[in-house]
């Protein structure tokens, strides 16, 4: 900082300080916190009051969101946070039962999230915070040979209903989360090409770049007469394309030899 003026470096901490302060919030935002954790089905939840060790319960949350405790019978907790359920075991057991009672509630086991599709071992897999798609598909057995790895879709419950986004690798993972990670797709190579055969399809792929993935045209390769055989609509039609043109999955692309 040599050569700045005091109150030129006062302002620069000063920036510095916000900016910090700035990036923690937000990745403290991305990161949801236990108390706003919804409890739901399939939690499992230790309720404790102190000093009175008969209250003590540990218990799955069924299907319809309700536990039955002791002297309070059947509770509906579904959908409320770990606060929210202290708060009204809390008043309900001080009403005509203690006096003064300190109720603490911790979430024992996560419902499941999903994992389907291209990984090595699909099924249910117990929440955990902080989790994100990347470690949710490893706790899967990873991806499958035959995986997209660029085609992840994450669907959540929501209050409106059902969301379906593109599951990026850092993506927050939440309880009844469903991923899916679709299968890779196709495309081939056939006639005057060095190595002819099948490839995988990617984004924004050209019929040249196609030819290129295939080593290129042979000597004997018309550069100028290349065909495609594509499915449309349940019917496979045979196309003249120019080598600038995209090329789709399960594309057929035939380099034809050329005439002397």
């Amino acid at each position: 900082m040599k050569g700045l003026g005091m109150k030129t470096l006062y302002r620069w901490l000063a920036l510095m300080l916000v900016l910090v302060s700035t990036l923690t919030a937000g990745a403290m935002e991305l990161t949801p916190s236990q108390d706003e954790y919804r409890i739901g089905p399939n939690d499992v939840i230790r309720i404790q009051v102190f000093g009175e060790d008969d209250l003590t319960l540990e218990s799955t949350v069924s299907g319809e969101g309700k536990i039955n405790y002791p002297l309070l019978g059947v509770l509906q907790i579904g959908g409320q946070t770990i606060g929210d359920v202290q708060k009204v075991l809390t008043g309900r057991l001080a009403s005509g039962y203690l006096r003064q009672p300190k109720v603490s509630v911790t979430i024992v086991r996560h419902r499941n999230f999903y994992v389907g599709g291209e990984v090595k071992t699909p099924g249910g897999y117990p929440y955990q915070e902080g989790l994100n798609v990347q470690k949710a598909i490893t706790m899967a057995g990873g991806f499958t040979e035959k995986s997209d790895r660029t085609d992840i879709k994450v669907t959540r419950l929501s209050g409106k209903g059902v969301d379906a986004v593109s599951g990026e690798a850092d993506m927050l993972v939440m309880p009844d989360d469903l991923i899916v990670v679709g299968q890779l797709q196709k495309f081939y190579v056939n006639g005057e090409v060095k190595k002819p055969g099948e490839y995988p399809y990617e984004k924004g792929l050209t019929v040249h770049k196609a030819i290129t993935m295939a080593g290129g045209f042979t000597d004997k390769a018309s550069t100028k007469r290349v065909k495609v055989l594509r499915r449309i609509n349940s019917d496979e039609r045979t196309l003249e394309i120019a080598l600038d043109a995209p090329v789709l999955p399960q594309d057929i692309i035939v380099v034809r030899q050329r005439f002397f």
